[in-house]
């Protein structure tokens, strides 16, 4: 859980990376641009060749799918983000219900009188 958190809370400043270091740093976007994406795919390539190997799968069809894996990441960060600031803001201070409802049971299960004429 805690590895998740720090995920979603470092997820930002890591995409923010490229723009940070063009503005502190003196260099162009670009340049910046291109360390950041030869980082990310340095930092992403190796547990998908270990999963493909493992896998059997093949190994240009993984390498392929590779964008995907920044797509997926955009919409997990919109999500986790939304969660964290819903469940751990708001719900405390009693300005949202939460995002999930408990209840005992199943839903389709009719309840009490119902469930005798069901029968």
């Amino acid at each position: 859980m805690l590895l998740a958190l720090f995920e979603i809370l470092t997820a930002p400043l890591w995409l923010a990376t490229p723009f940070l270091i063009a503005a502190t740093g003196g260099a162009s976007v670009l340049p910046a641009l291109a360390w950041w994406a030869g980082a990310d795919l340095l930092l992403t390539a190796p547990p998908l060749v270990y999963a493909a190997r493992r896998r059997q799968l093949p190994l240009v069809g993984v390498l392929v799918n590779i964008p995907c894996v920044y797509a997926t990441k955009a919409v997990n960060l919109v999500y986790a983000w939304k969660a964290l600031v819903v469940e751990l803001v708001l719900v405390p201070l009693h300005l949202a219900r939460g995002l999930t409802v408990y209840e005992k049971g199943r839903a389709d299960t009719p309840r009490g009188g119902e469930a005798a004429m069901a029968v």
